[in-house]
């Protein structure tokens, strides 16, 4: 069960067809996880058909979260099925079709100790990237100057308080200087989409933020 979800603009912009590429991906990759999320898009997808014209895109959050209400009462609870990863694989089938690769053909490149990354080409304006963390380690100290989407693909992630798992979706911002740290005993995996840039602020701050993106 996922508990950490896309924001409701998210949703908008996947139903309709203006969310970016790499933030598309990300948000197939967690319907693949969430059925109620699955079911909000195909309510979306109505609601801009029936009422908005295809464009669902500029109803602020309330007014989504509002009209998502009404359409959740009227709906009936359809299984939504999407397929999932393959077995032993902790790869969605969104993301595994976009790498044309399974986990363990890609070329990994090591970011810090435990840490390592493979970054997906052809996202305009994005930084679209799979990490994966050994247990145990933590990220640095960063901010950013635009949004960071990490989609928990296995293992278990901790930031600011929270846990992530499975399925889940951590959204960061301008606003955070945070710290993610992977806990339990499992390699974490992740998908993450990146708009802007990422500015470390911890200690070695200086010498990080020289590394090649």
């Amino acid at each position: 069960m996922t508990n950490w979800h896309p924001h409701a603009e998210h949703l908008a912009g996947y139903a309709s067809g203006t969310l970016s590429d790499g933030m598309s991906l990300l948000v197939s990759a967690h319907l693949t996880y969430c059925p109620a999320c699955r079911r909000q898009v195909s309510q979306l997808e109505a609601l801009a058909a029936n009422q908005f014209h295809d464009d669902v895109t500029g109803i602020d959050a309330p007014r989504l979260d509002l009209a998502l209400a009404a359409l959740d009462e009227q709906s009936t609870d359809l299984p939504l099925q999407t397929p999932r990863a393959a077995p032993g694989s902790p790869l969605p089938a969104p993301l595994r079709h976009a790498l044309g690769a399974d986990i363990d053909e890609l070329r990994w490149g090591m970011r810090l100790p435990g840490v390592s990354e493979y970054v997906l080409g052809g996202y305009e304006g994005e930084k679209v990237s799979l990490m994966r963390v050994r247990p145990g380690r933590r990220m640095p100290h960063h901010t950013h100057d635009g949004e960071e989407a990490t989609l928990i693909l296995s293992g278990v992630m901790e930031d600011d308080g929270k846990t992530f798992q499975t399925g889940d979706l951590a959204i960061a911002d301008h606003r955070d200087d945070h710290q993610p740290h992977v806990t339990g005993d499992e390699t974490c995996y992740c998908l993450i989409v990146l708009s802007g840039t990422l500015r470390f602020t911890g200690p070695f701050s200086r010498f990080l933020n020289v590394l090649p993106g």
